[in-house]
């Protein structure tokens, strides 16, 4: 009877030992070969229509590109090898979302420059007092008889 037991003990804990190495290694294993290519479609643009990745793309250079980028996955060249080698080819314009150094840093800092000189202007003008004309003695002169020319004909009746 005790062996009975020892058997069942040991298919349950072979069991639990099973799923726990599937489990395992399903949550280790990195993602697999079409979505790894397709990952990476999805991060080159296609020469032909500029601003799509070539795993949207109709054309038939990105049909190309995504021939080149199956073939090196399944010969198991790394993500940065694959991307390398389409920079290589086409410099880092391939790339939907470049890396931010030298000129592409420029384009990235320009609209925050923008706001920042655009800021520091507006300060300034508000701070700038608006000029004042100083008030003469003529124009006070020429205030008072227009005020009593419009009185005067508000007496006539000549205005309303």
């Amino acid at each position: 009877m005790r062996s009975g037991r020892v058997s069942q003990g040991g298919l349950v804990l072979a069991i639990v030992a099973l799923v726990g190495l599937a489990v395992g290694g399903l949550l280790t294993a990195g993602p697999g070969t079409p979505d790894r290519a397709y990952e990476l479609e999805q991060r080159l643009r296609c020469p032909v229509c500029k601003s799509v990745s070539i795993a949207e793309s109709p054309a038939e250079t990105a049909e190309a590109m995504r021939a080149v980028v199956a073939d090196q996955v399944a010969a198991g060249r790394g993500d940065q090898e694959i991307i390398d080698y389409f920079r290589a080819r086409y410099g880092d314009w391939v790339l939907l979302d470049p890396p931010a150094s030298g000129s592409t840093l420029a384009l990235w800092m320009l609209p925050v420059a923008a706001v920042v000189v655009g800021g520091v202007a507006l300060a300034l003008l508000r701070r700038r007092p608006d000029a004042v004309d100083e008030v003469t003695s003529e124009d006070r002169i020429r205030v008072r008889r227009a005020v009593d020319q419009v009185r005067s004909r508000v007496a006539d009746g000549d205005m309303p």
